[in-house]
């Protein structure tokens, strides 16, 4: 380990389309004024999560992260059930995780400040097809959405997702999938102990499933208003597809969390979720996207599992 290993960065240069990298030399001032540390770069994908784990091993108490969503979730994997805790330099895309925080990502000074005090918390994170996330999965629309996104040129940050969802909007076909979770699904517009408040039949034809650890998703969107971080559950918002000025009007309510309460929407809090689709989906996490290694997926929280500076 070395003198500085108490406190580490972490930077992904790629994040953010290179904002992170643009962004370093704020980062490092800012957190100069919190003590020593040292600094850690990837030079490949994936390198996140080996660095994290080589954090842990050299007794690192504060791995601070130069990032977006993507390279949160890599460094997450690493860190769960560990006394390592993770702190947040926003340079991403959306950075949905730290509005659910509530922590100032952007406010380098303000972050170096909470990282000098050390004051963490434990947060839930869920876990998919044995892959960790932090704030979100989502399979239907935000994969075609997300697939769109990659080969935008022109536009960046939280803007990027919306455009590009509202263009994708009234072409996208729709998924069939069945659902299933640890209590019964109630039937449509009942309200009941599992935490229900309407919608339609578990097995449809959907616009898109979402199952949320925090309330923010796609940068813009406040998916699933109802979301702790802590209380060992995960949040499934499932919209069925429908006609086309209905999906206009739920687009329009979403970045305000309005959508919840509307017909189409199924909404429930569990410890649990399955999904079955008739061929392995796609499916994003965190903002990343991934091909299921089987039809059937369970989508689980993992209680309190990682240490966070908000």
């Amino acid at each position: 380990m070395s003198q500085h290993a108490g406190v580490r960065l972490l930077v992904n240069p790629a994040a953010g389309r290179g904002r992170a990298l643009r962004r370093l030399d704020a980062a490092r001032h800012a957190l100069a004024h919190a003590g020593p540390f040292d600094v850690v770069t990837t030079r490949a994908a994936g390198d996140e999560a080996r660095l994290a784990s080589d954090a842990v091993r050299d007794g690192v108490h504060t791995l601070v992260v130069l990032g977006g969503d993507g390279t949160v979730s890599r460094v997450a994997s690493s860190l769960i059930h560990t006394n390592t805790a993770l702190a947040i330099l926003g340079a991403g895309t959306g950075n949905d995780l730290a509005k659910s925080l509530g922590a100032p990502v952007f406010d380098y000074a303000a972050m170096a400040e909470r990282v000098a005090a050390r004051n963490p918390r434990r947060i839930d994170v869920g876990e998919i097809d044995g892959r960790v996330f932090v704030n979100a999965v989502g399979i239907g629309f935000d994969v075609a959405v997300l697939q769109r996104t990659a080969r935008a040129r022109w536009l960046r940050g939280d803007l990027l997702y919306a455009v590009t969802a509202l263009g994708q909007l009234f072409r996208y076909r729709g998924l069939a999938a069945q659902l299933s979770t640890t209590k019964p699904l109630a039937d449509p517009g009942v309200t009941t102990n599992s935490s229900v408040r309407s919608g339609p039949p578990a097995t449809t034809q959907w616009l898109m499933i979402v199952v949320a650890n925090g309330q923010w998703f796609g940068g813009a969107f406040r998916i699933a208003p109802d979301a702790q971080l802590a209380d060992g559950l995960l949040d499934l918002v499932a919209i069925s597809d429908t006609r086309s000025w209905r999906r206009a009007i739920l687009f329009s309510r979403a970045p305000w969390g309005a959508h919840i309460h509307a017909p189409e929407v199924l909404h429930v809090q569990q410890s649990e979720v399955r999904l079955t689709c008739d061929t392995p989906p796609m499916y994003e996490a965190d903002g990343e996207l991934y091909r299921a290694t089987e039809t059937a997926l369970t989508v689980r929280s993992l209680p309190r599992a990682l240490l966070v500076i908000t």
